[in-house]
């Protein structure tokens, strides 16, 4: 089975948002502060999702990405 490039940024679309709304369903039904990044590896990009709007939570991608360096 080849793997289909639409198909595959489809599927990736979907898992997304399946992954945002699970972030959210988190923080609002257990009470919890939810910050979740994910990084596409072949192009960096960086997707974010934060139940909060606190200034000091989840940290900037600039330090997401220094943490992600050290890693």
């Amino acid at each position: 089975m080849a793997s289909n490039p639409k198909r595959k940024s489809e599927r990736l679309s979907r898992r997304k948002e399946t992954l945002i709304k699970k972030a959210y369903e988190m923080a609002f039904f257990c009470d919890v502060d939810v910050a979740l990044v994910l990084r596409i590896r072949k192009t960096g990009k960086l997707i974010t999702y934060n139940s909060d709007d606190l200034e000091s939570w989840p940290p900037s991608k600039e330090q997401i990405l220094h943490i992600l360096k050290d890693c």
